[in-house]
C-alpha cells in the first residue's frame, strides 16, 4: 500500500466515524501519524546509508593507500642504508610482510563490501604485483644508492598501473554515487561506445 492510499483510507475511516465533533480531528491526526512515521522511516534510512558510505569511502580509500605504499618499495629497498644491510633486510622485510597481509585483507573485505569493487580491488592488486614485485627483487638484487644523487629513479616504470588504477577508482565512485551502481556502468559503456564511434 503506497503512501498516498494511507493518507485516502485515513480520510475514509475519518467519514466513516460519525458526524459529531469528534470526527473533526481524526482525520488529521491519523494523516499527521501516518507523515511523521513516513518521515522518521525516511531519515533512519538516511543516516544509516550515510553511515555505511562514510565507513565505505574509508575502506576503499585505505585500500588503495596500501597498494600505493607498495609500489614505493621497490624505492625504498633501493634506497636502504647501504652501511648496515642486514638491519636493513630485517626492518624492511618485516615492514613488507606486514603490508601484504594488509593487502590480502582488503582484498578480501572489499569482495564482502561490494563484489563489483572488489574484483576491480583484485586485479589492481595483482597487477601491482605482477610489475612492481619484480622491480623489488630487482632493487633486492642490486646495489644500494651510495650517494645522495643517485637516489633518483633507477628506471622503474609503474605508469602501466595507471589503467587499473583509473577502473578501480570509477568503481568507487558508481558505488559511493547516488545513482545505482550498475546503471551507472552501463551509462559509461554507452558513453564510451559513443565516443569511439566519434572518434
Amino acid at each position: 500500500m503506497t503512501f498516498a492510499h494511507l493518507i485516502l483510507a485515513a480520510g475514509t475511516s475519518g467519514k466513516a466515524v460519525s458526524s459529531g465533533g469528534s470526527s473533526a480531528w481524526v482525520t488529521p491526526t491519523i494523516v499527521i501519524a501516518v507523515v511523521s512515521l513516513a518521515v522518521s522511516l525516511w531519515t533512519f534510512f538516511l543516516t544509516g546509508r550515510r553511515s555505511r558510505v562514510d565507513r565505505q569511502r574509508q575502506v576503499f580509500a585505505d585500500a588503495m593507500d596500501a597498494v600505493m605504499t607498495y609500489r614505493e618499495y621497490p624505492f625504498i629497498v633501493f634506497r636502504r642504508n647501504a652501511d648496515d644491510l642486514a638491519s636493513e633486510r630485517r626492518r624492511i622485510s618485516a615492514d613488507l610482510s606486514e603490508l601484504q597481509a594488509k593487502l590480502n585483507g582488503f582484498r578480501g573485505r572489499l569482495k564482502v563490501e561490494d563484489r563489483y569493487v572488489g574484483e576491480r580491488f583484485a586485479e589492481l592488486l595483482g597487477a601491482t604485483r605482477r610489475i612492481a614485485g619484480p622491480m623489488i627483487a630487482e632493487a633486492w638484487n642490486g646495489e644500494p644508492a651510495s650517494a645522495d644523487e643517485n637516489v633518483h629513479n633507477p628506471g622503474f616504470d609503474l605508469t602501466p598501473l595507471n589503467v587499473y588504477d583509473q577502473l578501480y577508482l570509477q568503481a568507487v565512485a558508481d558505488h559511493l554515487g547516488l545513482l545505482w551502481a550498475p546503471l551507472r556502468r552501463r551509462l559509461h559503456k554507452r558513453s564510451g561506445k559513443k565516443r569511439q564511434y566519434a572518434a
